[in-house]
């Protein structure tokens, strides 16, 4: 017995690990027993023609011409049934599939009608077919069914169907006699078949992967931890990106236009580099794909990329193509990063698919490099600057074209540098040291207005670490920043139109404008203080806002007026009232959309139980009070100050976007308090202090409950 017990001791790291591994096997067997398995009927379907007020008895034959552009799997139609006595139909319903242009029947069924609902409404009842019909050519088809009833006893089948043809109708016959009309049908063009239990597999295999290598690195105590961050979230990221792909992220479509812009007019020698119209949008000719560009991410659409992983690109080299899609803005600032990854897609004659991933995968690979050297970099709360870096909504934003990927990842390296600047071990700072930090916070101040606050983080930095220009240092960095804002052409428009009440379209309008000076913004619900609009046209609207609704006793109201700054000082008390209904109405909003309880981009999104988010929240508040290095109480309150005042200028600019007859302020999502939950995070007692530093374990806990959250959001999907 003390033989074993030597052997476990001595194998416990190996042992840990396996049970580890077995415990979470476990855990995704059961979930694919119970929720997984049986989904493999998963259908897509359309309506041929969904209209029926008429029901045709079928005593005979029934035979409907039509066309169709689609493959067909199965076929429904709107049946209804009628008794006799208390009989219901009984007997065999023939279905035939015939080419309409050649005669040959290409699928036949049979189906018991005993087995049609009996129901005072008409529901679709599908018809398998005895072989796929698969389109091997593009264009419409020319189709005839002909459902012929067999009966046994006197019960009898109805046949829903429209007086009035729609366009897929050429003919409709009601045993042998023709009629005007046309059958409701309903067509199955797809099927999920297995895909789903393989692709839940793989997941769940890069899953234990992630896991038994994080116990590796977290037992081991010789990876460092910002190693061990950049490491879980790359490796992350990458399962975020599967499972929530390309236009599933917050306004990503408008973020996919901005970078695929960019690196066209790099592409094409023809164009000048970084200019674009943000009504328009550049890409080749072939980046079209309906089923990825739908935003609504379903199981079918993770079978559809699967299958175009791998695919080229076969169009004339340099050539792109101008499509009427919004972008962001007209600052590329924050989208040289994408952009190069969706150049290097271009150029390796990458099809769209593709490329979209690789532009996805270097904005990751950018965002994991500077989390992790700014946890390297900071002398203080690396545990909050690591959880942060590994919060679900931060992981799905960095893993996405959102400008937020890298504008977060400056923010935390901005962050960190100052302060080791500040608290560091360097009693003189050199002009070299303070190249690194200038460059971050130049590039965050025009990309976001709300976030320019951050530049005063250099008064952290004492004047004897600058010597006698400390002054001249931090003034000049800031009239710098003030630069750089005023030459953001968005800047300018936005804080003019917010002093001067001159907001001319509303962050809820769908009203079309006619004037060639209006504000437009293809983010303008969901990033309201940042968008630089140029161009006529409507708002469009993009938000996962809640709960922001017009009152109901002034249904139609005036868009364009909204809470600027000439409303509020005339309206103290409304604007008070809006704010605090905003959080009674929407605080757990807020919550979710800060640490990742509400993912993807359409309302509702995908929804995470609260029981994640209430454990990743614990994990946060462990990680506030790790022991270390506490800064000074001014220091402390400066970050604080510093913090509150970006997160009030991101609620005021989201205010200004509210239209004055709304109950709650449109658009406001908690994810934008995330560039500077790390700073709020530095001001901590410390009497509540814990005494044994657990960093590494609570960011191995941070990564499990990620992964938590990860097969969450794989269900929430796969019940859609």
């Amino acid at each position: 017995m003390e033989k074993l017990l030597t052997q476990i001791k001595r194998h416990r790291r190996l042992l840990g690990g396996a049970v580890l591994l077995a415990v979470a096997f476990f855990i995704f067997a059961c979930v694919w027993l119970t929720h997984v398995r049986g989904n493999g009927e998963k259908s897509r379907s359309w309506m041929i023609n969904d209209q029926f007020s008429e029901f045709a008895l079928i005593d005979d034959t029934v035979t409907q011409d039509f066309v169709c552009d689609r493959d067909l799997l199965y076929i429904g139609f709107a049946f209804k049934v009628q008794k006799a006595g208390d009989e219901g139909p009984a007997g065999v319903l023939e279905l035939t599939l015939t080419d309409l242009d050649t005669g040959e029947v290409l699928a036949t069924s049979e189906g018991d009608m005993s087995n049609i609902l009996d129901t005072t409404e008409a529901y679709y009842t599908t018809l398998g077919l005895s072989r796929p019909v698969e389109l091997t050519e593009a264009g419409e088809h020319h189709y005839r069914v002909s459902l012929t009833a067999h009966y046994i006893g006197e019960g009898r089948l109805l046949i829903g169907y429209t007086p009035t043809p729609n366009g897929a109708g050429l003919g409709l016959t009601v045993n042998g006699q023709p009629t005007e009309g046309m059958l409701a049908i309903l067509g199955v063009y797809a099927q999920i078949g297995g895909f789903v239990t393989k692709f839940y597999w793989v997941i769940a295999l890069l899953v234990l992967i992630l896991i038994g290598a994080g116990w590796w690195l977290f037992t081991g105590q010789k990876c460092p931890l910002h190693r061990m961050v950049f490491c879980f979230v790359l490796a992350l990221g990458i399962l975020f990106s599967m499972v929530l792909p390309p236009y599933s992220a917050p306004d990503e479509q408008f973020h996919i236009n901005q970078s695929f812009t960019l690196a066209s007019t790099i592409y094409n020698p023809y164009l000048p580099v970084a200019q674009s119209q943000i009504h328009s949008s550049l890409r080749r000719p072939s980046d079209v794909d309906v089923i990825v560009q739908d935003g609504e991410t379903t199981v079918f659409t993770w079978q559809h990329i699967a299958k175009n992983l791998l695919t080229t690109n076969s169009d004339p080299f340099t050539h792109t193509q101008d499509y009427d899609e919004y972008q962001v803005d007209s600052s590329y600032t924050m989208y040289w990063i994408s952009a190069l990854g969706v150049l290097a897609g271009f150029l390796l004659r990458l099809g769209f698919i593709p490329t979209l991933f690789l532009g996805r995968l270097t904005n990751l690979v950018f965002f994991a490099f500077l989390s992790a050297w700014a946890v390297k970099r900071t002398p203080v709360a690396k545990a909050v600057f690591a959880a942060v870096a590994l919060l679900p909504m931060t992981l799905h934003l960095a893993a996405s074209y959102s400008r937020d990927s890298n504008l977060l990842a400056l923010c935390l390296l901005f962050a960190a540098l100052v302060l080791d600047l500040a608290f560091g071990p360097r009693e003189k700072l050199g002009w070299k040291q303070l190249i690194l930090p200038a460059l971050a916070g130049l590039l965050i101040v025009p990309s976001k207005i709300v976030y320019f606050p951050l530049a005063l983080l250099v008064f952290l930095i004492p004047a004897a670490r600058l010597g006698h220009y400390s002054k001249a240092v931090k003034g000049g960095f800031l009239a710098l920043c003030l630069v750089c804002f005023f030459f953001n052409a968005g800047g300018q428009v936005i804080l003019n139109d917010f002093m001067s009440g001159n907001t001319q379209v509303a962050a809820g309008a769908a009203s079309t404008s006619v004037s060639s000076e209006v504000t437009v913004t293809a983010e303008s619900t969901a990033e309201p203080a940042q968008s630089t609009p140029e161009s006529t046209s409507s708002a469009v609207q993009t938000s996962e806002e809640p709960a922001a609704q017009p009152s109901e006793e002034a249904p139609v109201q005036d868009d364009s007026v909204c809470y600027t700054l000439p409303y509020i000082l005339s309206h103290p008390l409304d604007t008070l009232e809006l704010a605090i209904r905003s959080v009674v109405e929407n605080g757990d909003h807020y919550v979710k959309t800060l640490i990742g309880g509400t993912l993807s981009y359409f309302d509702p999104g995908v929804q995470i139980a609260w029981t994640w988010v209430a454990a990743l929240m614990i994990l946060l508040a462990l990680a506030w009070l790790q022991p270390g290095f506490e800064l000074p109480v001014w220091a402390k309150a400066l970050c604080l100050l510093i913090g509150l005042a970006c997160c009030g200028l991101a609620v005021l600019g989201c205010i200004s976007w509210t239209p004055t007859y709304y109950t709650t302020i449109y658009g406001l999502q908690g994810r934008y308090f995330l560039p500077v939950l790390c700073l709020l995070l530095l001001a901590r007692p410390k009497l509540l202090l814990l005494q044994t530093d657990c960093t590494r374990g609570l960011i191995y806990a941070v990564t499990l409950v990620d992964l938590l959250v990860l097969l969450n959001a794989f269900l929430s999907i796969l019940a859609r």
